[in-house]
């Protein structure tokens, strides 16, 4: 008997943002393979076993092989399995290889949606994406290596930036002035959840402190953010 993989997205924060459908998978899964930054809270609300398989960055691995292995393994005992991912599983999370593997070992599978945190985390501090005569358009990119072309977008989304900033910093001065608003949102839904407010020039010292994982959030709308709290700072 063959069983089946669901991969799960937990959002971001705690169980709050769950989706219903991510709920009642976590009710009936037998086993529960999950990542590092998956709220505590969420996996309390698991029935089954639970299985850390997480990646830190620039720390110990799971190694994605070995992920995908047990999960065929576990299919094909019977067992229901959830996959459970920070945010969303198909952004930035390998959701793509995980559903190639499974689908090519002959596995049933489904993939639960979660609120990933480049939309969810900023809405949740009521901090917009867009907003209209500011920013149309918006872009999320990984910023661990600045090496790497930004992409072009009124407002800029980093994800893991903290160890690049002095990098990131040139390449936004190639496209933004020293003067635009930028944010690093820390934790957001979490204990030690942080908010730094300054401007690309004043990178990479606004960073220091700051815990991982992290968002840097680069356009106008960033400046908004004062007057949306009231002008009291972060």
């Amino acid at each position: 008997m063959r069983g089946k993989v669901y991969l799960v997205g937990a959002g971001f924060g705690g169980p709050e943002h769950l989706t219903l459908k991510a709920l009642r998978v976590l009710e009936v899964a037998e086993v529960v393979l999950h990542d590092r930054l998956v709220h505590p809270g969420v996996l309390a609300l698991a029935k089954g076993e639970l299985v850390p398989v997480g990646k830190e960055g620039y720390g110990e691995k799971t190694p994605q092989e070995a992920i995908t292995e047990r999960l065929v393994a576990l299919a094909r005992e019977g067992r229901v399995v959830a996959r459970l991912k920070g945010g969303d599983p198909m952004v930035f999370g390998r959701g793509g290889e995980e559903v190639l593997a499974l689908k090519r070992a002959g596995i049933a599978l489904e993939v639960v949606p979660g609120v990933t945190s480049p939309v969810g985390a900023l809405s949740a501090l009521g901090l917009p994406l867009t907003h209209r005569g500011l920013a149309r358009s918006f872009a999320v990119a990984t910023g661990h290596d600045p090496t790497l072309p930004l992409p072009h977008a009124d407002t800029l989304v980093l994800l893991m930036p903290l160890h690049a900033l002095g990098g990131l910093k040139e390449r936004l001065l190639e496209r933004f002035s020293p003067k635009t608003p930028l944010a690093l949102l820390a934790r957001v839904g979490w204990p030690g959840e942080t908010v730094r407010l300054g401007q690309v020039g004043d990178l990479p010292g606004l960073g220091e402190g700051v815990p991982s994982p992290a968002l840097l959030v680069v356009g106008e709308v960033v400046g908004l953010y004062g007057e949306i709290l009231g002008n009291s700072g972060p």
